[in-house]
């Protein structure tokens, strides 16, 4: 953030610093990757082991995707992958650079921690040592820290506590993290397996990033991984993990017959060969599918942010869950739905039991959001809410009867949900999340042209939701419609209307349509007056 701040003064674009940062951050590892494995061999002459870490780095594509991304990813891993480096050869510079690392990321700071508990396990220095070392560090991090207490009121940034927390469920989603990681890039558990085997054999040096490394494991499953694909929390550990897979295969080669004759190299080119491959092969489409979700969903933050700004200006207040580029495009005040830049909701969630998601973000709070009264809600899937958070807003009587779905359609259809600003009944809230977990599966049903499914789970929504929730009845109207039978579809559309005082827009929509077809031209039309005069941003 200072590094950009510092550019932004300049005139210079954030986005173009931010990548050229990322880009040159991840030049500066693959370097240090050669120079550090160089420098621990014992082989004599052309050192071709040397260049299958930095090999294997530029083949695996989430390096790529992150050090292009924009974010702070690859310049953390840099920074500690310097620490590291000067920690294990004892050179003091280690201390900055992980001060560097903790001013990009709070993780700095435990990467230090490991490295000064580590120094006392081995006894690498006197525990009076290690106190001055750790005093040296506290006085450059210090400033960080007071600035703050004094801005924040916390110690942490508010991300720490919206996306982690300390449950089975976190554990669970660790696992599978780890898991994903290891199929895709760690060659089924072989790239960790390696080095463990061989550290007895490898340089004593090298004990230091193996250390660091599995406590970082345990630190990414305790913390449930990361709410973002591409396998971002690993790109701090990927450096390490090559390093020391062909720092321990080197030492294996060496140590045999086969290490002193010419068939080394051809192995070694093999391994490295097969391991790239692999590298570049296996989550090739799956990575590719990342890239091309996120760019659609930053294009479309965009797009979004646009076309409200050209209906509203910039006066006005919206909370969403994934804030990111509509932050950045948008001069509206935005509140983050998972306190990600919110610290009430951060600090103090209420998370309700039963609602069903994959999202990994749970901690939200719903009534102190309805207090914030923002003037539009945007889903990050259209209409139908698929975070836990968007999920819960359906709990409050003042969401379901206070804001409506209106929508745009231009290059696409979207979504959005707008307040009425007439309603003013005081906040009350459904006990049981179940209605909106089967209306939600019923709108993925739909979207799939499942209709029979998707009438079931609609049904079962509406049996067990609250009275004033219409929008069970909307979708039934409109998938009785699609299966042909017109008479119900249309029953449905207007129990739909009348429940929502009119503000089932589709529903709306669809009468009016429905009775000009058949004639009743002035009855068609008053649908569709109420309907266009309440699909409006503003």
């Amino acid at each position: 953030m200072i590094i950009m701040v510092l550019f932004g003064k300049m005139g210079i674009n954030y986005i173009i610093v931010s990548k050229l940062i990322g880009v040159l951050s991840g030049i500066s590892i693959i370097f240090l990757l050669i120079v550090w494995f160089e420098k621990y061999s014992d082989r004599k002459g052309f050192n071709l082991p040397a260049y299958g870490a930095p090999i294997l780095l530029v083949a695996n594509s989430a390096f790529a995707y992150w050090s292009i991304s924009g974010l702070e990813t690859v310049l953390f891993a840099a920074f500690v992958f310097w620490g590291i480096y000067f920690a294990s050869e004892k050179n003091l510079l280690f201390i900055p650079m992980l001060v560097l690392s903790a001013l990009t990321r709070p993780e700095g700071t435990m990467i230090f921690g490991l490295i000064l508990i580590y120094y006392w396990v081995v006894r690498a220095y006197k525990f009076r040592t290690i106190l001055k070392l750790t005093a040296v560090y506290a006085v450059l991090i210090a400033p960080q820290f007071i600035f703050r207490l004094a801005y924040y009121g916390d110690l942490l940034p508010n991300p720490f506590y919206a996306k982690t927390g300390w449950s089975a469920e976190y554990f669970f989603s660790g696992l599978s993290y780890i898991w994903l990681f290891l199929k895709q890039y760690g060659f089924a558990g072989i790239l960790i397996a390696v080095p463990i085997a061989a550290v007895g054999r490898m340089n004593r040096k090298m004990r230091l990033p193996l250390f660091i490394t599995a406590v970082y494991f345990v630190y990414i499953l305790m913390v449930g991984g990361d709410v973002l694909h591409g396998h971002r929390f690993f790109m701090v550990l990927l450096p390490l993990l090559y390093l020391m897979f062909f720092a321990g295969i080197d030492s294996w080669l060496s140590k045999t017959a086969i290490g002193r004759t010419g068939a080394v190299y051809t192995i070694t080119v093999l391994i490295i060969l097969a391991t790239a491959g692999l590298t570049y092969g296996i989550p090739y489409k799956w990575i590719r599918s990342v890239r091309r979700t996120e760019i659609g969903l930053v294009d479309g933050m965009k797009f979004q942010s646009n076309i409200i700004r050209q209906a509203r200006g910039s006066d006005y207040t919206i909370a969403m869950s994934t804030i990111g580029a509509f932050g950045y495009y948008s001069d509206a005040r935005v509140i983050d739905l998972l306190g990600l830049t919110d610290r009430v909701i951060a600090k103090n969630p209420k998370p309700v039991e039963g609602i069903e998601s994959t999202w990994k973000e749970r901690n939200y709070n719903i009534p102190y959001l309805m207090k914030r009264n923002p003037d539009l809600i945007l889903f990050s899937t259209g209409m139908k809410p698929s975070a836990p958070a968007e999920k819960a807003l359906f709990l409050s009587s003042k969401f379901r009867k206070g804001y409506y779905p209106v929508f745009h359609i231009d290059q696409y259809m979207w979504t959005i949900y707008r307040r009425n600003s007439g309603y003013d009944k005081p906040d009350k809230y459904f006990p049981n999340p179940q209605f909106i977990n089967l209306f939600t599966q019923a709108l993925n049903y739909n979207r799939d042209e499942k209709l029979d499914l998707a009438m079931e789970y609609a049904l079962q929504s509406e049996r067990c939701s609250p009275p004033d929730f219409y929008l069970p009845l909307a979708l039934m109207g409109e998938i009785e419609l699609k299966k042909g039978n017109l008479e119900s579809g249309i029953e449905y559309l207007q129990r739909a209307f009348e429940l929502s005082d009119g503000y089932a827009i589709i529903a709306g929509d669809k009468l009016g349509r429905y009775y000009q077809m058949i004639g009743d031209s002035a009855r068609g039309q008053k649908y569709l007056d109420i309907a266009g005069q309440r699909n409006t941003l503003f």
